[in-house]
C-alpha cells in the first residue's frame, strides 16, 4: 500500500526526493519520512498527514546535501499514525535505515528476541524489527551480505524494502518478497522503487524485482539477485526504457482528478474499441478451450461479476467469479481452465496470490491491468493492457470502465468466433458517455447534494445491473463515508426490507423495459414494496417518467440507451457522478479518501 523511493547519486538529490515522493502519496498518506544520508549518519525528517501539504516548507527550509536517500509515504497496518511510526526505521547503532511496504507475520517473535538483548524500540511498528536485525547480524559477522541474508531468512510475509548502510553510503539495497520493487538508473542517479511513476518519463531504464529477489544499487550500477542462497546468486533483469512508463497526468482545470478521470471514461471505451482484433485473439482461442473463472478485488471484482454475466449471456459460457481474497476457498482450476485476473494496478495483493495459485495448478492466465510492466501483466500468458491513462484519484472511475468494455470484448470476441465482434454498441456508448458526463451531470449533482444529509443508503440492481450497484455503493461510500449497502433487487424481501422507512433511502439502477422488460418489471415489483413501507427510491434508468406510478419515485434521472450489455456501464458511470457531486458538497477529500490507497499491496 505504502510508496517507497530511493535514490543514490554522486550529486545532491534530496530535493529529488521530496518531489518523487510526493508522486506516490497515492499509496499512502497518513504519514512520510526521509533518510538522507550524510557524513555524519542519518538525518531523519518525518511527519504525520500528506506530504503535499509539507513538501513546500521542506524544500525552502533547506534539506541536508545528501548524496543518498531513502523515502516512504505510509498507509497504517501496525501502529498508529504518529510520528514514531513513520519510517524510515533506524536501527539501535543507527548503522541502517529501512522502509518498508507489507506485513512480517512473526514480527512479535522477532521483537521479543531483539529486546531479550537489550534492544530498545522506538515504534508499534513491524518494520522497526528488520531495521535491528540488520545491525544485530552485522555486528555479529562485519559482512555486509551476510547481515542481509540472516535478517531476510528469519523473516516471514510480505516485503518490500529499501535499505541503506551508513558504512556504504554509496549502496542502495532493494528487496522483494510479494511485495513490488523496481530498480534502475535514472537522470544520472541509481534508484529503488515501489511503483515506476516515481521516476516516470525520465531518461534511464528500470527493471522489476521477481519474488525473492534483491538489488544492489550504486548511482551507475544495479545487481540483481537472488536471497534465497548466501551467495546471492546473479540474474541480468530486463531493462525496460522509462520513456514508456506512463507519467501522472496534469489536473489542469478541472477541482479533482475523480471528475476529470470521469470525463475521460468515453476516450477510455474508445481506446478498447480501437484495440485491434489480435490484442485479444490469442486469449480467446485460449477461453474456448475450457473453464473460465474470473477474480478481482474491490471495484475488479464488480467488473469480474460483470463479465460473468458477459460471457454467459453473450457467449453462452459459464464462468466462475469469486473476490480474489476468498477465491482460494472456493474454486479449484485445472490445466484447461484460464483464469482472467483483472487489477487497475497489477499489483494487487490478493489478485497476485489467486494467480499463483492458478498457475500451480497448470491454468493459464489473462490478465487486465492499467499500468504496463507490472507484476499481473509479467505473470500472464496472455496480458492486456487496458491503455485508459494514469488514474491519480485514489478511487477507479475511468480504469473500471475500461475492464468493464474489455470483459465485454472478450466475451464478444467469445461469441463472434472467426468473424470478429462489431464495436457499433461499443463506440456507441462511448458517444453516450460523452453526452452522460456533459449534459447530465448538473442533474446528477442537483440530487445527490439534495440527498446528501442521509446517512443510510441501500443500492439495487437486478441481474447485469446488480454488480453496478454493487461498484456504485462502494464509490458512494468510499468518498462520502456513508453507510450504504448494496443487494440484488430480488434479495431485499428476504429480510433486509425490514429497516425501511422514511428515513432510509434506496438508490435503484433499473433496466431498460425495451431491452429487458422481464428484469425491468421484476425491479419496479421491488420499489413498489419499498414505497409501501415509506421508503424513499432515487431512480437510475432509461424510460421516460411516466413508465412509473405517480410517487413511486422521490427523484429520477432518464439515462441516454444503447443496448442490454451497454446501459449497466452508462448507470456505472452516474453512479460515479452521484458519488462524487454529493461528497465534494459534504466537504470530503474527493481523491485522497480517508484510510484508503490506490494499489493495495498488502494482505
Amino acid at each position: 500500500m505504502c510508496g517507497i523511493i530511493a535514490f543514490v547519486a554522486d550529486h545532491p538529490i534530496a530535493e529529488r526526493s521530496v518531489r518523487a515522493l510526493e508522486q506516490l502519496e497515492y499509496r499512502g498518506y497518513d504519514s512520510y519520512g526521509f533518510a538522507f544520508v550524510t557524513p555524519t549518519g542519518f538525518d531523519i525528517v518525518r511527519g504525520v498527514g500528506p506530504l503535499s501539504e509539507q513538501a513546500p516548507a521542506l524544500i525552502a527550509g533547506g534539506l541536508p546535501p545528501a548524496h543518498a536517500t531513502i523515502a516512504h509515504t505510509r498507509w497504517a497496518t501496525h501502529g498508529k499514525v504518529s510520528v514514531p511510526n513513520a519510517h524510515p526505521h533506524r536501527s539501535f547503532d543507527g548503522k541502517f535505515a529501512v522502509v518498508h511496504n507489507g506485513v512480517i507475520d512473526n514480527y512479535l517473535e522477532l521483537r521479543r528476541d531483539l529486546t531479550a538483548h537489550g534492544i530498545v524500540f522506538a515504534s508499534e511498528t513491524d518494520t522497526e524489527v528488520i531495521a535491528h536485525l540488520l545491525a544485530h547480524h552485522y555486528a555479529a559477522t562485519a559482512d555486509l551480505d551476510a547481515a542481509l541474508h540472516a535478517t531476510l531468512a528469519s523473516l516471514s510475509g510480505e516485503f518490500g524494502l529499501a535499505i541503506t548502510c551508513t558504512d556504504r553510503p554509496d549502496l542502495l539495497i532493494g528487496v522483494r518478497r510479494l511485495s513490488p520493487i523496481a530498480v534502475g538508473i535514472a537522470g544520472g542517479a541509481g534508484y529503488v522503487c515501489s511503483d515506476p511513476i516515481a521516476v516516470a518519463g525520465q531518461d534511464g531504464w528500470i527493471a522489476y524485482l521477481e519474488e525473492d529477489e534483491i538489488a544492489f544499487v550504486t548511482a551507475n550500477a544495479v545487481r540483481v539477485a537472488s536471497f534465497a542462497t548466501a551467495d546471492f546468486p546473479a540474474r541480468d533483469p530486463q531493462r525496460v526504457p522509462l520513456t514508456t512508463v506512463a507519467e501522472a497526468s496534469e489536473l489542469g482545470p478541472w477541482p479533482h482528478y475523480m471528475i476529470k478521470e470521469i470525463n475521460e471514461t468515453a476516450d477510455a471505451v474508445r481506446t478498447v474499441a480501437a484495440m485491434p482484433r489480435s490484442t485479444f485473439a490469442p486469449a480467446v482461442a485460449r477461453l474456448a478451450q475450457g473453464d473460465i473463472a474470473l477474480c478481482g478485488a474491490g471495484s475488479s471484482h464488480y467488473v469480474c461479476m460483470l463479465g460473468q454475466y458477459f460471457f454467459y449471456q453473450i457467449a453462452g459460457r459459464r464462468a466462475i467469479c469469486h473476490s480474489a481474497d476468498e477465491f482460494m476457498n472456493l474454486a479449484r482450476l485445472d490445466a484447461d481452465a484460464t483464469l482472467i485476473a483483472i487489477s487497475q494496478s497489477g499489483e494487487t495483493y490478493d489478485t497476485l496470490r489467486v494467480m499463483e495459485y492458478a498457475q500451480g495448478d497448470g491454468a493459464t492466465l489473462v490478465s487486465v491491468n492499467n499500468v504496463a510492466g507490472a507484476t499481473a501483466q509479467r505473470m500472464a500468458e496472455f496480458p492486456i493492457l487496458q491503455q485508459a491513462g494514469r488514474e491519480v484519484c485514489v478511487l477507479s472511475t475511468k480504469s473500471v470502465v475500461s475492464q468493464t468494455a474489455i470483459a465485454w470484448r472478450l466475451a464478444a470476441e467469445l461469441a463472434a468466433g472467426d468473424g470478429g465482434a462489431d464495436m457499433a454498441d461499443l463506440t456507441a456508448l462511448a458517444t453516450q458517455l460523452d453526452g452522460l458526463v456533459q449534459d447530465l451531470s448538473a442533474t446528477i449533482r442537483d440530487v445527490a447534494e439534495r440527498y446528501r444529509w442521509i446517512e443510510h443508503w441501500f443500492f439495487l440492481g437486478r441481474g447485469i445491473h446488480w454488480p453496478v450497484a454493487a461498484e456504485s455503493a462502494l464509490k458512494f461510500k468510499e468518498v462520502s463515508y456513508i453507510h450504504a449497502e448494496a443487494m440484488p433487487a430480488g434479495f431485499l424481501k428476504h429480510g433486509t426490507i425490514s429497516l425501511i422507512d422514511e428515513k432510509f433511502f434506496t438508490v435503484a439502477f433499473i433496466p431498460n423495459a425495451q431491452s429487458d422488460p422481464e428484469s425491468f418489471a421484476h425491479v419496479v415489483s421491488s420499489l413498489h414494496e419499498i414505497a409501501a413501507r415509506g421508503g424513499n427510491i432515487i431512480g437510475f434508468g432509461h424510460d421516460l417518467p411516466s413508465a412509473f406510478a405517480e410517487g413511486l419515485l422521490e427523484a429520477y434521472v432518464e439515462l441516454p440507451s444503447v443496448s442490454k450489455f451497454m446501459d449497466p456501464v452508462i448507470q456505472m458511470v452516474a453512479g460515479q457522478l452521484f458519488a462524487y457531486h454529493g461528497a465534494v458538497k459534504l466537504g470530503r477529500n474527493i481523491d485522497r479518501p480517508r484510510a484508503l490507497a490506490k494499489a493495495v499491496t498488502v494482505r
